[in-house]
């Protein structure tokens, strides 16, 4: 089946208006919570840990398999002492009481809202790959506009995969969306990334796709190429 068949055979959720409902995962499904991110050393590790393994082969094309401990622990470091925005846009995905997911928000005028030390990551990566793993946030950073929310990366532990975590988490991100009067929430997604279907059937749709090459082909290598999706949010709140 060829990707347009595929997208055109899915039925993408509708968008619900946010009204006077919880938001969901502040109370359980199936098991499934969702809170922020607590500026403490174990929230700090598994927030660290969680994004080195989802994103192995990216970051590991910037810094090498070798490095991918000390990126880890410079990862949780940074994950520490961060303004409170940082905290509210960062949500935690809890199944069964253990932390298993993670997702960061950004809405407009939230380029910044987390700070990197510099001579930890060189101390950690050396000055190289620290360019290289620098650029490779600049691949899927930018300013985000007035009415949208970025997804900047959502990631479950294998361990979680198939109980509906993703879902949850991404229901959230529309939930706090809407919270903000946002039209639109998008993200950035490898063409390769299985996780692609899930954002289909969560109403996500292709806008444009950014091609293999230069800066692109640098951080992320093979095959280099990202689809851009978005969803319209319905901000009519009762």
């Amino acid at each position: 089946m060829s990707y347009e068949q595929y997208n055109n055979s899915i039925s993408p959720v509708t968008s619900q208006p946010v009204g006077n409902s919880p938001a969901p995962g502040a109370t359980p499904i199936n098991g499934v919570t969702i809170r922020t991110l607590q500026d403490t050393t174990t929230d700090a590790e598994f927030a660290g840990k969680l994004v080195v393994e989802a994103f192995r082969g990216k970051i590991a094309h910037n810094v090498t398999e070798q490095k991918l401990p000390a990126t880890a622990r410079y990862m949780s470091a940074n994950n520490r002492g961060q303004a409170p925005a940082f905290y509210q846009r960062t949500l935690v995905a809890e199944l069964e009481g253990v932390p298993v997911g993670l997702m960061q928000l950004k809405f407009h005028g939230d380029k910044n809202i987390n700070t990197a030390d510099d001579d930890i990551i060189t101390s950690e990566l050396g000055c190289w790959r620290t360019i290289r793993f620098s650029c490779l946030g600049l691949v899927f950073d930018g300013d985000v506009g007035l009415g949208k929310c970025y997804l900047d990366h959502i990631c479950v532990d294998d361990s979680a995969r198939g109980r509906g975590v993703g879902k949850v988490l991404l229901d959230r991100a529309e939930y706090e969306a809407r919270q903000r009067q946002c039209h639109t929430i998008y993200l950035g997604v490898l063409t390769t990334n299985r996780a692609m279907r899930l954002y289909e059937r969560q109403g996500y749709h292709v806008t444009s796709t950014s091609s293999m090459c230069g800066c692109l082909y640098c951080c992320i290598g093979p095959p280099g190429k990202i689809y851009h999706m978005e969803k319209p949010l319905s901000t009519n709140v009762p």
